[in-house]
């Protein structure tokens, strides 16, 4: 890719232009190692200098887009006609960028909020504190040092269909950002969701919730369970006394210890949960597949902790998705994975971030009566800063699939979706 950044402000083009003259030198030393994609935790505790500069360099200079996936499968299962039928819709992350206003973002939902909001149950994940106490601290245009968010209502708003559709039903809070407000902000926005009556995933206010381990949601007779965990709490930790906090397990390392969510999975299962959905915020950032850690991490959680769907985050781009099979108690089984499904709502400079993933998963009653997953359909989406400066979701399938596009398309638009059809060929 020629430029992987496009900025808005004169600013923002001056610092980036700064940081790929750079990023040449860089080049010289580094450029045909760095090519491919290296195997590191990207966590901020741990990286090394050369760690930060590997992580700017394939940001502002050149993205990875080498990669080997072995455990995932184009194949599906059947679909069924079932009287008892629930629809799932899953978000990637939700992310408070300064660009995200209520004057740009009136037509954020008008092309897809339908499709998204409509199932029967609306997930996605809250990369934000929502501590309405203390001060909005929004992502800026260009990113260069530590950044501690924190949202406000308006924003969530936005995240939630600009009160024009019913909103999340339920919410991961288990993420890189999850203490950027420390502990306080944590249980804030631990309090806003349950007066909004939606039930959060991956953290908990305290040790009696942790235990409890309710994060199930019943629609038309069958009972979907949630889960959620994170790779990473940035610069953060959990407080020695507070082990329940979040849900923060080392999952981008070699052969993490999924003891924890083998736990919550079966818990989850005793009380009644028929399909499990798991989010797993880890994996690495800017490049176009995972790692191979990433790869065994996935298998190993549908084997070892019998999960049904995976729905990963962090990455920022979309990654690769599909099917994995294996032996449950004698039995085959199907579960559907997507390594990354992108920045959701949010506006990075990074180009491949204007490309996310909503998918849509339909669970049926087969023939003997157990809850299956019967159809799962992968949506991509551009977010579009159209002419006039304002940003859109827009069906990509049918961008691509209409030669005309509309009045609202900049010259800029048109080669962003060149390099977006050219970067999702490459990881489908």
């Amino acid at each position: 890719m020629a430029k992987p950044t496009i900025t808005i402000t004169s600013k923002g083009h001056a610092l980036t232009l700064t940081i790929r003259s750079l990023g040449l030198l860089v080049k010289l030393f580094k450029g045909e190692k760095w090519k491919h994609a290296r195997q590191f935790a990207e966590d901020p505790q741990l990286m090394s200098w050369k760690d930060l500069i590997y992580f700017g360099y394939k940001y502002y200079c050149n993205p990875p887009e080498t990669g080997k996936i072995n455990s995932l499968t184009a194949s599906a299962p059947l679909s069924l006609n079932s009287t008892e039928k629930v629809t799932i819709s899953i978000g990637g992350d939700l992310m408070p960028y300064e660009l995200l206003t209520p004057r740009r973002t009136k037509n954020l939902w008008d092309e897809t909020g339908d499709f998204f909001f409509c199932s029967d149950i609306v997930f996605a994940n809250l990369e934000t504190p929502l501590d309405l106490s203390q001060k909005p601290s929004f992502v800026p245009e260009v990113m260069l040092n530590d950044m501690l968010f924190n949202t406000d209502e308006k924003t969530y708003s936005i995240f939630s269909g600009n009160n024009k559709y019913k909103g999340y039903d339920v919410l991961s809070i288990a993420n890189n950002h999850s203490l950027d407000m420390k502990v306080t902000g944590l249980q804030n926005t631990i309090k806003y969701l349950s007066q909004k009556n939606i039930l959060y995933v991956g953290a908990s206010p305290n040790s009696e919730v942790f235990e409890k381990q309710e994060s199930i949601i019943e629609r038309n007779g069958i009972k979907i369970g949630f889960l959620a965990y994170t790779y990473s709490l940035n610069k953060s930790s959990v407080p020695d006394d507070m082990p329940w906090l979040v849900n923060h397990l080392k999952l981008n390392g070699h052969e993490p210890d999924l003891a924890l969510i083998k736990k919550q999975a079966a818990d989850l299962r005793k009380k009644g949960a028929e399909i499990l959905i798991c989010s797993l915020h880890c994996g690495n950032a800017y490049q176009a597949f995972p790692n191979s850690n990433i790869v065994t991490l996935f298998k190993r959680v549908f084997e070892e902790c019998n999960v049904d769907v995976i729905a990963g985050g962090h990455p920022h781009n979309i990654q690769p998705c599909g099917w994995h099979e294996w032996m449950q108690n004698g039995k085959t089984k199907k579960g559907f994975a997507i390594y990354s499904l992108a920045d959701f709502i949010a506006w990075d400079i990074f180009t491949w971030c204007h490309l996310c993933a909503m998918l849509k998963i339909t669970v049926c009653r087969n023939k003997d009566g157990i809850a299956v997953l019967s159809e799962v359909e992968v949506k991509p989406c551009y977010m579009q800063l159209d002419k006039a400066g304002n940003l859109r979701l827009r069906d990509f399938d049918k961008l691509i699939s209409n030669p005309l596009p509309d009045a609202t398309f900049s010259k800029s638009n048109l080669k962003e979706i060149d390099e977006l059809k050219r970067f999702y060929k490459l990881i489908k």
